[in-house]
Order: structure tokens, then sequence, then C-alpha cells
């Protein structure tokens, strides 16, 4: 069964706009990816990720400009530091949000990539619910014993570590119930295959964009 995706080309447009905010001094991109952002998410009404949109890099991003201010008095090159943070924080919340790290994997996996990879980082975005749990749990027992641990804690980690260990003989199992050997060709249920309707779209609008930026830029 067919099972049509357009998370590739999304994480190929977000990649290339990584790349070119980068190395580009045009404000008015970094303007144009974090006024979408912002609006996209005024108008689907995700209250709480606009939130830490806003909140998450406005440290980071105020430490950069205030830095470049105080050492060059460059105001127009602070702001492109500033916005550009931002512009950084949409694309990765973008890629986040909008793009399966499932669905992505199993279509490299299903064009070339090693299947011990792509199932090893299955297995663990699988088991990031639990581990998640079980820090919480760990939060909790040590707050009954008064002993109150920061995130920063070295206790987490070793805790994990030792934890995750024993989870390995039921992972195994798992992964043979499921046929999975070493060094096997595999057959798929759901093929996965690029949207070409909706990717051409995408392609599309994003080169009107961008050939848009630059005229404007000249």
């Amino acid at each position: 069964m067919q099972k049509k995706i357009i998370s590739p080309i999304l994480a190929l447009i977000i990649v290339i706009l990584t790349i070119w905010i980068s190395f580009s001094k045009l404000l008015v991109l970094n303007f144009v990816i974090i006024g979408s952002t912002i609006l996209y998410f005024c108008l689907s009404r995700h209250w709480k990720k606009l939130l830490y949109f806003i909140l998450v890099p406005l440290l980071p991003a105020l430490g950069s400009g205030w830095a470049i201010i105080v050492h060059s008095s460059n105001y127009k090159f602070a702001l492109l530091i500033f916005s550009r943070t931002y512009s950084f924080a949409a694309l990765g919340l973008s890629l986040a949000t909008y793009v399966s790290l499932v669905e992505l994997l199993k279509y490299f996996e299903q064009h070339g990539l090693s299947s011990n990879i792509v199932y090893g980082l299955l297995v663990v975005i699988q088991a990031l619910p639990r581990i998640q749990y079980e820090t919480q749990m760990i939060t909790k027992s040590s707050r009954l014993r008064g002993v109150f641990l920061p995130f920063w804690s070295p206790y987490y980690y070793a805790k994990a570590i030792f934890i995750t260990l024993t989870w390995q003989p039921q992972i195994s199992e798992a992964m043979t119930v499921h046929a999975y050997e070493d060094n096997k060709q595999r057959t798929h249920y759901n093929k996965y295959v690029i949207d070409k309707n909706k990717s051409i779209l995408i392609i599309v609008l994003f080169t009107l964009l961008s050939s848009t930026l630059l005229l404007l830029n000249k």
C-alpha cells in the first residue's frame, strides 16, 4: 500500500533556508520567516507554540544583538543577528511540527539508507515517551526523600542509562517478533512515496518567494 508524504520535500526546503539565512545578510528574509510562523500559529490557534516561539529564543537573541551593539555599535548587524536567531527557532519549530521524523526515516530506509541505522533511531524515538515517564518518576521519588534534582543533574543521565540498559532484551525480542534481521532485505507493507502534486506546489511557492526576495535585494 502506497502512502504519500511530503516530509522529504519540507525537510529539504528547511535545510536550504537554514543554510541561506546562515550566510545571507538579507533582513527581509528573516522577517518573512518570522512573520509567516507567527501568522500561521495565530490562524491555527496554536497559542502554546506561539508563546514558546516568542519566549524561548528571546534571551539568546537579545544577548547576541546586545553583544554586537556593545562591541561595534552596528545596529543593523545587531538586528540581523537578532532576527536570524528567531529565524533559526522558527525553522526548527517548523521541522519539529510539520516533518514526521518516522516517515522521513522509513522513506530513506526504502531508498537505500541502512535499515540498522533507521530501526536503531526508530527505537530511540519510540522510547522517548517512556524515558520521559521514567524521568518524572525519578523526580517524584527524589522529592519524597526531600531531595530536589535540577534538570542538569547528572543523576538523571546516569539513571536513564541504567534504565535503558534493562530495556535491551525487550527491544531485541520485539524486533525479532517483527521479523527484523541484520543485513537482510525487508519487505514493506506501507511504501512511502512523495506526493507529487503537493510537492510541486510547495517547490513553486518556494521558488517564487526566493526569486522575489532576491529581486528586492538588488
